[in-house]
């Protein structure tokens, strides 16, 4: 049996190719190494790799995550970022071209442990139970990155790329999910409620440029199943709005509101010796979801990150709630990570926390 592929491309320094090449072979991978985009695409075509390493660098690896995306077969194409130094930057630029998580290349051993953890093979066909959506928008790397998600959430994808096409289709009466991209509606609120007219059920994702948002929300209020959210976000958080409008469907009992929100975090099984890192996902006043291909097998972890609207670091205790692994899940709520609720931690930072927490909740109404 001929042994798992993995691909990678990008300006590695010496020390950083003895890196890549020591994580594959421990994850028993075997690695090519592309010298242009031109034979990394060919790459990614002949070999059907498990995995997809890019560097960030001066050489913008967008462009080869997209057109690997642009692809069916490649939907579950696990994507990684390699950068020498893990930052908020550094997520938030490789969630934008699709990668599924950002690994400092400082040693072998992150990137080996995210390489085990990976599926060696396409799960195959993509489950489609939680029905139909219709993603709406003009800019082609967030139309197939936001599909991406949901088609591996378990919906079943319809594209529109002109505002002819998006008013068309949104009649639909068979859609339950409508993902309305920034510019391809002057008014949402009447292509919302013509739609609408026409029969359809459909819950509605909005985007829209961050100083808009406030603006766009209020010109949308009143109107029920419908949530507005910045353009510019990673995709994954129109599957998070998603699954809230379900949530306000059917009754949301929680103490407090998870909301969205992204930093970077430090996280550990607890009694560790070194942190991994990964990006959190979504927050609540006694909780933290954090995105990450490797969720700690501990049952309690520790975790360091900025609290929303501050710039100072808290260190929390966790017990782990739930972990999801990396592939297609018609019940994912989340992309691949883990849940912690947290426990314990110094009374400073909790209060730090919960102030924090309590300041963006309100901003948000």
């Amino acid at each position: 049996m001929n042994p798992a592929q993995a691909v990678a491309f990008g300006k590695f320094g010496a020390r950083q190719r003895r890196a890549i090449a020591a994580a594959a072979e421990s994850a028993s991978l075997s690695l090519h190494v592309a010298a242009s985009e031109d034979e990394a695409a060919r790459l990614i075509e002949e070999t059907e790799p498990s995995a997809l390493l890019l560097g960030c660098s001066d050489e913008e690896p967008e462009p080869i995550a997209i057109n690997a995306r642009a692809s069916v077969k490649n939907a579950q194409l696990p994507i990684l970022a390699l950068t020498a130094n893990v930052s908020d930057l550094s997520f938030e630029s490789a969630f934008s071209w699709g990668a599924d998580d950002v690994v400092a290349l400082s040693s072998a051993h992150p990137l080996t442990r995210r390489l085990r953890a990976l599926p060696r093979s396409s799960s195959g066909v993509l489950p489609t139970s939680r029905g139909e959506a219709l993603v709406a928008e003009g800019e082609r790397t967030r139309r197939l990155l936001v599909g991406r998600v949901l088609r591996n959430a378990g919906y079943s994808v319809t594209f529109a790329a002109t505002s002819e096409d998006a008013q068309s289709y949104a009649q639909n009466p068979t859609l339950d999910l409508v993902v309305l991209g920034d510019g391809l509606s002057d008014e949402p609120r009447r292509l919302i409620e013509g739609a609408r007219d026409a029969g359809s059920k459909a819950k509605w994702v909005v985007t829209c440029p961050p100083r808009e948002l406030r603006q766009r929300r209020e010109a949308l209020r009143g109107l029920l199943r419908v949530r507005a959210t910045d353009a510019f976000a990673p995709p994954e958080d129109v599957l998070f709005l998603c699954n809230e409008l379900e949530s306000d469907r059917v009754g949301n009992q929680r103490t407090s509101p998870r909301i969205l929100y992204g930093t970077s975090v430090g996280f550990r099984g607890a009694g560790r010796h070194e942190d991994d890192y990964g990006f959190t996902y979504n927050v609540s006043a006694g909780g933290v979801y954090v995105r990450t291909l490797v969720p700690p097998e501990d049952d309690m972890v520790w975790l360091e990150l900025c609290p929303p609207r501050s710039n100072a670091r808290v260190r929390l205790v966790g017990r782990i709630a739930w972990r999801r692994g990396f592939g297609p899940n018609q019940r994912a709520t989340v992309p691949p990570g883990f849940g912690a609720a947290i426990v314990d931690t110094a009374r400073a930072d909790m209060e730090a926390w919960k102030a924090s927490y309590e300041m963006l909740a309100e901003a948000l109404g």
